[in-house]
């Protein structure tokens, strides 16, 4: 059942719309806005969108007449650059974005309750608390003919918790290989996990550091002090939100509304942005022995050790599906941690 599940990438910008300026329009406009964000071409923004530049440069006109000044200035000699309307429509779209992720966030959640008893009867279904990984998707997408996975997005520590009142099955969380974060996670794992009740099952491996805007020669987390170098932090929302953070950092990076921030190459990868590796990030998903054994989890295991799902984690650059499916001990998740130090 696909509506336990979140999708990814992003926010559908549909809101975008008026008189000569189709709601489909206006969705491909605000793309071809932040394209040019980070480019001085209207052909190569276009050709990043996957437009021609014929029906890109036709949009652009429309938008400027529904909205009733120029978007984007095509001085001869000097490309293309938005102009003020421009960027502030394009900030207009980041705060409808920021306001209604967590509108959808909690009608999501009354859609779980109002489905939940209409399923059919024997089909398996596992509560997973998670924080947010890209190829969480994917597993539910694949799970679906034989199990429902319903997946409910937050911080690891608040997952972990969760397993350990037993508010869900499966708890979601990485755990990266360079301190601060090695740290933080060796703590919630002594805190919140039994090794007596608790086995970790591998997900995948996957890259995190800086993704950075092209031109800008951020090599490294020294360059990141530099003067006018600006981060993209995490919105307050993200930590609850519907997982999509790292991409939310790419695109203000991708934007132009910063120089760079912290996420996933992937995330990167999806908008084409430069990349500087920092840390290899372990996910893992811990769940109680017993729930293990039972015939969901099973099912589940079975598809994380699936040919289907290695082929589709590793076409994510920066992933390594290699050892998704295998059992872990909680003390070598632990030694592994003490050996990042």
């Amino acid at each position: 059942m696909s509506i336990h599940t979140f999708s990814d990438p992003a926010f559908d910008a549909g809101w975008l719309a008026g008189d000569g300026l189709p709601r489909e329009h206006g969705r491909d406009l605000l793309r071809l806005l932040a394209a040019l964000a980070r480019s001085s071409s209207l052909r190569d923004a276009a050709r990043t969108c996957g437009l021609s530049y014929r029906y890109a440069w036709g949009v652009i006109g429309e938008g400027a007449r529904a909205l009733g000044g120029p978007l984007v200035d095509m001085g001869r000699g000097r490309g293309a650059r938005l102009t003020e309307l421009g960027r502030r429509v394009l900030d207009a779209d980041q705060h409808i974005r920021s306001a209604l992720d967590p509108v959808f966030e909690r009608l999501r959640a009354e859609l779980r309750g109002m489905l939940a008893g209409a399923l059919p009867a024997g089909r398996g279904r596992l509560r997973v608390r998670a924080s947010h990984d890209l190829a969480l998707s994917e597993l539910a997408r694949v799970c679906a003919p034989q199990l429902d996975l319903e997946i409910d997005i937050q911080g690891a520590e608040d997952c972990l918790a969760g397993l350990a009142r037993n508010e869900c099955e499966l708890a979601g969380f990485h755990v990266a290989d360079a301190l601060p974060r090695a740290a933080a996670a060796a703590a919630s794992l002594g805190q919140w996990l039994d090794p007596r009740k608790h086995q970790l099952v591998h997900f995948v491996t996957r890259e995190q550091g800086l993704i950075v805007r092209p031109g800008t020669r951020i090599r490294g987390v020294n360059d990141l002090a530099r003067p006018g170098v600006r981060f993209a932090g995490r919105p307050p929302q993200a930590r609850h939100s519907a997982g999509n953070e790292d991409l939310r950092v790419a695109e203000e990076v991708a934007a132009g509304r910063a120089d760079a921030g912290f996420g996933l190459r992937a995330a990167a990868a999806r908008l084409r942005l430069d990349f500087v590796p920092l840390a290899k990030e372990r996910y893992f998903l811990a769940a109680a022995r017993r729930t293990l054994r039972g015939a969901p989890a099973q099912a589940l295991l079975r598809t994380l050790r699936s040919k289907e799902f290695a082929d589709i984690v590793g076409s994510l650059p920066g992933y390594d599906p290699a050892r998704a499916g295998e059992h872990e001990s909680i003390a070598a998740a632990l030694s592994w941690i003490e050996r990042s130090r």
